[in-house]
């Protein structure tokens, strides 16, 4: 234990200076108030994440709230379950890289995984059923999915995440249009440096930029997809949920839900 915390600590005076204590987190469905997108990320283009989807929650209250998701089947969609918490019900749009285009379906059901801790975002999943099924082809397609591997890291692997989160922590409001960013994962332990065992569990994935430490996601992006490519396929391994509470171009490590954990949930819940 005392090697850990050594170990710990030696990490956080390299990230943080002189804080000695794991920064906290900000869910990234928190685009009422600071509505965001991918930062320091490109453009995506027509046809290029397929699966991508803009969902526009209303709440019970008659607010709306903006999350990412990725289309896994032609009626099934893949968000966090932070994204659907007082949610009454979706609109959600795919086959567009615009927040007013696409086909537009509404929901009909709404599954939080059972074990979504909202204070730590622990098993941050969740499913949206449509109402009725999106037409598949052109530039709606479903992702594909890992199989269930608990032993899967996917450390050092390039990755890649989209939304139509906020663009820098400057700028309010969420993207009108779709962006992206290359990512590399890292290992748990040293994202754990950062923000502590209570978040860092062995379902949770983090990245850092590839390209520069303050790229990644913001608020708004919650729920996205987190993919890799494998044989000329993207494959999603992670679901957007959580930045570091000091800024979304701050230089910590983004996180997410390791798809992997929960590949059997989606299938008992989905059929998918």
């Amino acid at each position: 234990m005392k090697l850990f915390v050594a170990i710990a600590l030696a990490y956080l005076a390299v990230a943080q200076a002189n804080v000695l204590s794991f920064e906290s987190f900000l869910p990234l469905r928190e685009a009422q108030q600071r509505s965001p997108r991918i930062v320091n990320g490109f453009p995506a283009t027509l046809g290029q994440f397929p699966y991508q989807a803009f969902l526009a929650g209303q709440t019970a209250g008659g607010g709306t709230l903006f999350c990412g998701g990725s289309l896994i089947s032609d009626i099934w969609v893949l968000t966090a379950a932070h994204c659907q918490v007082g949610i009454v019900q979706f609109t959600v749009r795919v086959g567009t890289i615009s927040t007013t285009e696409g086909t537009v379906r509404t929901s009909d059901l709404i599954i939080l995984h059972p074990a979504y801790n909202p204070n730590n975002l622990n098993n941050d999943i969740g499913l949206i059923r449509l109402s009725e099924p999106v037409p598949l082809g052109g530039n709606i397609q479903v992702v594909a999915l890992p199989e269930a591997n608990l032993g899967e890291t996917f450390l050092n692997r390039e990755a890649t995440v989209s939304g139509f989160g906020r663009i820098s922590d400057a700028i309010q409001g969420i993207s009108p249009t779709l962006n992206f960013v290359h990512l590399n994962i890292i290992s748990n332990i040293q994202c754990m440096g950062v923000y502590g065992a209570a978040t860092i569990i062995d379902s949770t994935v983090c990245a850092v930029g590839r390209d520069a430490a303050n790229q990644g996601t913001c608020n708004g992006d919650s729920g996205g997809p987190l993919t890799v490519n494998e044989n000329g396929q993207s494959v999603q391994i992670g679901v957007v949920s959580f930045v570091a509470a000091a800024g979304c171009e701050a230089g910590f490590p983004s996180g997410y839900v390791r798809t992997t954990h929960f590949r059997d949930w989606i299938r008992e819940q989905s059929g998918v």
